[in-house]
């Protein structure tokens, strides 16, 4: 259901995006001389906008058939965007329906890339259906001449012979084209990773890559070189296949005992081999990198650390497919974390960055991705973010009794940590909390047990920044003796009262 229509600063965070692209592309005189040979009407301006965001023909022929230069076009765009006739001043009105003007402000946001579908999906108080809908919509508002264009266009027609070569899906083109425009030359479809049309491209505005992420032997050497292939801001697209769809398709998996056994053996050498130094090499030599396990978490902060913004996914015939924007450069990280053990950066007294040690409990990769899972779905009353699907089951059950925080007693030899104290935190979360915790943190060491345990409260947000702000007042007035207190509670809380951790 739709709840609110987004208020001036959102339209104004809009028009801050969009104004460096229009003056990147300006061109003062001949903007004038092309307005001096037509005049466009309000409902002219915003047809061609449409026409051209719902990528059903390349926005460089619109402006050859209407005369126009490309800022101007992105000129509109940005006007369209901007010219919100609902918004107040002083309240975000509520309401029941969105016309359809303010669907497709919302639409060109999310095929823009400006925010992620998930981000606005929340914002908005929408499901991802219902955006998607509205981009079918806005795609099928279309006059009968660029429909005829994109049908008649050999580029088009290559672009979708491409694709059903893995694909025979209509929804997976619909998918695409909500995106991106497979009518140009500036889109570049390859069906495998060492394909010669990607290795001899210089810079395109697109790329779809229709072999599957799980049999690509380097993949984040891969994600590097379609980085090093797009402009900025273009989009990738790909797919990859997740744990829980592998094990449906699996016909051992109707199988009991059984189908435990084979996915047993299944995880531990194709998803735990590959991650250990001693077991890679032999592993890599017999599969050479195929049919390898993947995670949604592990597939989606690969993009990430290599330069790129999550838009948008969604499962289509058992895949999982992705789409992405470039953002940056990769980071090159070559010494990407794998293994059981984690070190974390968090922030520790005088608010110097100090290395937590815990035992893994997410899938890898998974600390590139927390900002998105953050925007998309918020904090959960624990204070951790909600519907966190980088946390396996059996992370779930460490972090429910401490394991994960075994490690943490080695910094509390390396003194970076006390045994008792606030929790050390990620610099995403510290900048999260109230000014004034945050200048009470600095002034002590985190801890291993924090002080809603010892006060046994309860773990949402609220309650534990209400503890660790009592903790930290009772510890600069008693610095001795509140450590020892808080300790001898918190063990009586866990072994008698049965306290467990968020």
């Amino acid at each position: 259901m739709i709840t609110k229509l987004q208020n001036q600063s959102f339209i104004e965070g809009i028009k801050q995006r969009i104004t460096p692209r229009i003056n990147l592309n300006s061109n003062s005189k001949e903007s004038e001389v092309f307005h001096k040979k037509k005049k466009f009407s309000l409902e002219e301006k915003s047809r061609i906008v449409i026409e051209g965001q719902s990528s059903k023909m390349a926005i460089d022929q619109i402006c050859a058939r209407e005369g126009i230069t490309p800022y101007i076009f992105y000129q509109w765009t940005h006007d369209f965007l901007t010219n919100n006739k609902l918004e107040s001043k002083n309240k975000i009105p509520v309401l029941k329906e969105l016309n359809q003007e303010d669907k497709f402000k919302i639409v060109i946001e999310g095929k823009s890339g400006i925010s992620s579908i998930a981000e606005i999906c929340r914002r908005e108080g929408i499901t991802q259906e219902i955006f998607l809908k509205w981009s079918q919509e806005f795609l099928d508002v279309r006059n009968s001449e660029s429909q005829n264009f994109s049908l008649k266009n050999p580029v088009y027609q290559k672009n979708i012979e491409l694709i059903n070569i893995t694909s025979n899906s209509e929804n997976t083109v619909k998918y695409f084209e909500n995106y991106i425009d497979l009518s140009t030359k500036r889109t570049l479809v390859v069906l495998r990773s060492d394909s010669l049309r990607l290795d001899r491209i210089n810079e395109v505005g697109n790329i779809i890559s229709l072999q599957k992420i799980n049999d690509i032997r380097y993949i984040n050497k891969y994600f590097e070189k379609i980085n090093s292939k797009l402009e900025n801001g273009g989009v990738f697209i790909g797919f990859l296949e997740t744990f829980s769809t592998r094990r449906e398709r699996k016909i051992i998996n109707k199988i009991p005992i059984i189908n435990n056994l084979y996915f047993g053996f299944e995880f531990l050498f194709k998803r735990i081999f590959p991650k250990i130094s001693f077991t890679k090499k032999l592993y890599f030599d017999i599969t050479k990198g195929s049919d390898r396990l993947l995670s949604k978490a592990e597939g989606l902060g690969r993009l990430v650390s290599c330069g790129f913004s999550i838009m948008d996914y969604k499962s289509i015939d058992g895949m999982l497919y992705f789409v992405v924007k470039k953002v940056k450069e990769p980071t090159f990280d070559t010494e990407p974390s794998y293994g059981p053990l984690y070190k974390m950066p968090r922030i520790g007294k005088n608010g110097k960055v100090i290395g937590v040690y815990k035992f893994r409990t997410m899938h890898p990769y998974s600390e590139y991705i927390q900002d998105y899972v953050l925007n998309a779905h918020g904090y959960a009353k624990s204070g951790k973010p909600a519907n966190d699907f980088r946390i396996p089951v059996w992370g779930k059950f460490m972090r429910r009794f401490w394991l994960d925080e075994l490690p943490q007693l080695y910094n509390v030899l390396k003194n970076d940590l006390k045994l008792v104290g606030v929790r050390p935190v990620s610099q995403r979360y510290f900048q999260d909390i109230p000014k004034e915790m945050q200048k009470l943190r600095l002034t002590q060491k985190p801890g291993c047990i924090p002080p809603y345990v010892a006060l046994n409260r309860e773990a949402n947000v609220m309650s534990v920044l209400q503890s660790e702000k009592e903790y930290l007042e009772e510890k600069i007035k008693n610095p001795y003796t509140t450590d020892i207190k808080y300790f001898l509670n918190a063990i009586f809380n866990i072994i008698f009262l049965h306290k467990r951790s968020a």
